[in-house]
Order: structure tokens, then sequence, then C-alpha cells
């Protein structure tokens, strides 16, 4: 029966796997030579040993009080119209953000649509991965694309349109996210006039969580416990000359699908040959910090789709099983709090690259160092349930 059901978990694992990704950057911050990694403007060595989810760093983000900024830097990657992106994270038990209604900025994917070093809050596409409150956070803003001679504000009236916006004749050069009209599926808007934009307005739109997730007690959703973030942005499609409002975005939280839709928009026809190709990391608080506080990130990882093998409740197995070191150089210690039955290792492609069935021992090594380098599935089956994990050989 064990044979029966392992040999039935692996089918569906292998028939779920539709499509390959490609890791596009993987960062432990176990070592600090960022610049010959990629990293670019200004990524100063901001590591720390005093809190780490994995191996014995993080990189550490502090907000001195009134400060406005904890670093910042930039990463260039293969262009792609579809980004994951993964980390852990955790926020001092004092942390509060900025305190008002908007920021701290987080992460961001630019496109290469603008140059390598454009500001994040005036391009062609600028997304955010961020949290205000402790509410998750995913927005878009593209305050290049404005049509100025039409503008809906934020309070529904207009601004030119020849008098009347819904008449106004748009093209497909103006904005996707708010100051040009709504399209596709939106959950809150900004437009507002910017003396710091390219056609002086601000054009962004966002999503939030139903609830807090980054919470002041201790318990599941605590902010000051590491919790695994994923987010996932797919650019719209053109047709005949059309940005249609087919774009998607994701985001999880330690395995729980907080945000999600299928009917963004994104880019318009003006932009055709947009693509995602840099993350930036620009913790920003506009208003100056009002307390000093620190967050931790540790275990970033892009890619250019959504892991066919992800994990859909990491810390169903944080806890229960440590894998050590990882990443590694191929070869892997396993120790869980239960016996380990069986463990099947698939790559990225879904092909199964490693497995051993029944009667394995408390603690086990895995040898991989024959295999390519990148990222892997690991699951495993104490004789009543299966858990998943990462592994990444380097």
């Amino acid at each position: 029966m064990k044979n029966v059901f392992t040999q039935t978990f692996l089918f569906v694992i292998s028939s779920f796997i539709l499509s390959a990704q490609s890791i596009l950057i993987f960062e432990d911050f176990e070592t600090g030579n960022f610049t010959s990694k990629g990293w670019y403007d200004g990524f100063a060595d901001q590591r720390t040993t005093s809190e780490f989810k994995n191996g014995s760093h993080s990189y550490e983000g502090h907000f001195a009080k009134g400060a406005l900024k904890s670093g910042a830097g930039r990463h260039l990657f293969t262009a792609t119209d579809k980004v994951y992106m993964s980390y852990w994270v955790k926020y001092s038990n004092n942390w509060i953000g900025s305190g008002v209604a908007y920021h701290p900025h987080e992460w961001s994917m630019l496109t290469n649509e603008d140059g390598i070093y454009q500001g994040p809050a005036d391009t062609y596409l600028t997304t955010y991965i961020e949290q205000n409150a402790g509410k998750p956070i995913l927005a878009l803003q593209d305050s290049k694309n404005v049509d100025p001679n039409c503008i809906l504000l934020n309070n529904n009236t207009f601004v030119g349109c020849n008098g009347n916006f819904k008449t106004y004749p748009f093209t497909e050069n103006r904005s996707a996210c708010s100051c040009n009209g709504i399209l596709g599926h939106l959950d809150r808007r900004d437009c507002f006039s910017s003396s710091g934009s390219t056609h002086g307005y601000y054009s962004s739109r966002s999503w939030t969580a139903d609830t807090v997730y980054f919470r002041n007690t201790s318990g599941p959703y605590y902010k000051n416990d590491w919790h695994f973030i994923e987010a996932y942005f797919e650019l719209n499609s053109i047709a005949n000359g059309i940005g249609i409002p087919d774009g998607k975005i994701r985001y999880w939280y330690d395995g729980h699908l907080l945000i999600t839709s299928d009917s963004i928009l994104m880019r318009t026809a003006a932009h055709p040959n947009m693509k995602f190709n840099q993350l930036f990391y620009g913790p920003y608080i506009g208003v100056g910090s009002p307390i000093d506080q620190t967050w931790w990130v540790d275990d970033l990882t892009v890619m250019d789709g959504i892991p066919a093998t992800r994990v859909d409740q990491h810390n169903q197995m944080d806890g229960l099983m440590q894998i050590y070191p990882n990443p590694s150089n191929g070869k892997f210690k396993l120790k869980s709090q239960h016996e380990i039955r069986s463990i099947v290792i698939y790559n990225l492609q879904g092909v199964k690259v490693y497995a051993q069935i029944n009667a394995l021992p408390h603690a086990d090594e895995i040898d991989l160092s024959d295999l390519q380098k990148g990222m892997y599935s690991i699951h495993y089956y104490d004789g009543n349930n299966w858990y998943s994990n990462k592994i990444v050989v380097e």
C-alpha cells in the first residue's frame, strides 16, 4: 500500500508540472561581495549575524528615527514578461513602518523601458511588494505613461478632457494604472499632481490583503518571527494594437495566497516589448521613520515564472525537518523530528533526480554534487504525511 501511495504521489507531482522556470537571482547573504554578484547602485554590505533564517547571515534594513531610507541597491536580470520573487522577512518587535497610510516601500521590479538607474517613482512601470500597518500590498505605478490632457483625480473629478472625461479619445499612449481611466481589476487607485513626475501626475493602483498579517502579538502572524513571502507579476498581452487586461498578480504569506487576480492591465500597446529586468531594493519612508526600527531579509530568489514545485505550506515543514547547509555544494544533511520514510527530489523541470523509498534513518545525508547548480524541490514522507521544501545547489 505504501508503494502504491508513493507511486501515486510521484505521478501527481509529475503531472502537475507544466513548464520550466529559471533562477534569475539567488542571494543568501552569506558573503558580502555584492558587486561581483551583480548588485550595483549603492547596495552596501548591511549583513548581520544577529538575525538569520538560514546559514549565518541576513540582510539588515535599519531606519533610524527620522530617516527616509535604510539602504538601496539594484540587480539586473534576464528580461522576462513574468517574474516571481520569494524571500524570508522579519521585523523588529517595535516595528510600526511609516505610521501613515502609505509606505514604507520595500521591493520593486522595473522594466527594460527605463534605464538601469531610473528612480522607481516615475517610470513606464514599477511594481511594489511591501506592507503597510501589517497588511501585505502589491502595487503598480506608471507615471511616465500619463496623458496629461485628461486626468481622472482621486475624487473622481477630471482635469482637461475637453470638458468630458467619458468621451475623451484616449489612445494607447496613456497610463494603465489610474490617472487616465480604470480598466481591469482594481482595489485601490491613486492619481495626484506631482512635480517630480514627467507629465506632472503620479499614477498608481494597489491591492491589499484583507487583514493584518504582521501582528504585534506572538502567534502565527507575529511580525518578530520569520515569514516566507512570495510575489508574482505577469505582464498582460497585447492584441491588435490594444493592451488586454489579462495580467496576473499573486502574493503568498507562509504559503497562503492572500492577493490574486488574472485581470490586470500593466502596459498598453505603446510598450509591446516591455519586460521586467531589474530588482530594486529601496526601503523608503517619505515622512521619515517615526521611530528607530529594523527589518531583516534572508534567502532571496527571483525567477522567470512561478516555480512548478512551489511549496503551498512552507511552515508545515519549518521546525519538522532541518536541511543543512542550504545552499550547499550538493551535499546536504537531513534531520527530522519524525522518522524519514521516503525522500524524492525534483528539478524545476519536474524531473525526478533523486529518490530513496522506505526505511531511511532518522538522520541522513544526500549527495547531489553531480547535479547542475540550481534550485530543487525536496519531498519527504514520515509514514503519514508528505512535506516539501526547497534546496539550492551552488
